[in-house]
């Protein structure tokens, strides 16, 4: 017993460091670009088959990546998606009015993306 009340600091100190870790790494950084090749894409086309569930999550989150003078345009956009039911028309919005503009001057701006929506993504593939 002795032996195990010796260990006692280091195990509290092993998950203080573990659980520090943790709260650092809450995001992924990636570009939208990306998340949009990794996740976006498989999620439309299980959005298509019916389960729209991973899309919904996404354009729930969509709005708040992007630019500051452009989330209420976004949050439009997606929010108009929603009232409709056809999800793809927000893929499909967003792509006109702001594709060649981020292509051309924001393709590499990182983004923050929760780890619990992409676990949640990961988990729905």
């Amino acid at each position: 017993m002795n032996r195990k009340l010796k260990n006692f600091p280091f195990v509290l100190l092993f998950l203080f460091s573990v659980s520090a870790s943790y709260a650092k790494t809450a995001t992924t950084e990636t570009t939208l670009h990306d998340f949009m090749e990794d996740y976006t894409k498989p999620a439309s086309k299980k959005a298509k088959k019916g389960d729209k569930a991973a899309l919904e999550r996404i354009l729930k989150e969509i709005p708040n990546w992007a630019l500051d003078e452009q989330k209420t345009k976004w949050k439009e956009i997606t929010d108009a998606a929603f009232a409709s039911g056809d999800l793809e028309s927000s893929c499909k919005n967003c792509h006109k009015e702001y594709k060649k503009e981020y292509k051309k001057s924001y393709r590499k701006r990182p983004i923050q993306v929760s780890n619990e929506l992409i676990n949640f993504l990961k988990n729905s593939k």
